[in-house]
């Protein structure tokens, strides 16, 4: 549950701490406090759906020869890949979703899927990815009010 901290005692001891819905905690009632941690951003994301769109793209990766016809059936494989053999890495306990990684632990989901299970299991070379990545993101931050403007024709906004 999340909350905003209002007020901090003198002596550094006692919070007032507002939440943004009723509670039910108890008077006297141990608590663990802990500080919100930053989450995947959504450039991750994007970048991490569209690597995985050009992994099975017959022009990209094509993992369509391999069976894989399905971003989100990818993306359950690979979790799995990852309780099976990245579970420590991870310390997943239950269910593994990737929308619970911080940054630095998406970034290393990315480079497991990438190095590891793309390049050196499934034997798909992903530099051609990376290379349209680099030239996309350069001439995108080379001409942002163009592909500002670009995007916002084509998908509703971009930001």
């Amino acid at each position: 549950m999340l909350g905003q901290i209002k007020a901090v005692q003198d002596d550094r001891k006692a919070v007032f701490i507002e939440f943004r819905s009723p509670v039910k905690y108890q008077m006297n009632q141990i608590v663990n406090v802990s500080d919100q941690k930053q989450v995947r951003t959504l450039k991750q994301n994007a970048i991490y759906w569209a690597f995985l769109t050009w992994c099975i793209n017959p022009y990209g990766g094509d993992l369509q020869s391999q069976g894989h016809f399905s971003i989100d059936a990818l993306h359950e494989n690979i979790k799995g890949w990852i309780i099976v053999t990245h579970n420590k890495d991870f310390n997943v306990q239950g269910r593994f979703t990737t929308t619970e990684l911080d940054k630095k632990q998406f970034n290393k989901f990315f480079d497991l899927v990438n190095l590891e299970l793309m390049v050196e299991i499934l034997g798909v070379d992903t530099s051609g990815f990376w290379e349209e990545y680099d030239r996309f993101r350069e001439w995108a931050e080379y001409n942002e009010p163009d592909f500002g403007a670009f995007m916002a024709e084509c998908h509703g906004g971009w930001r």
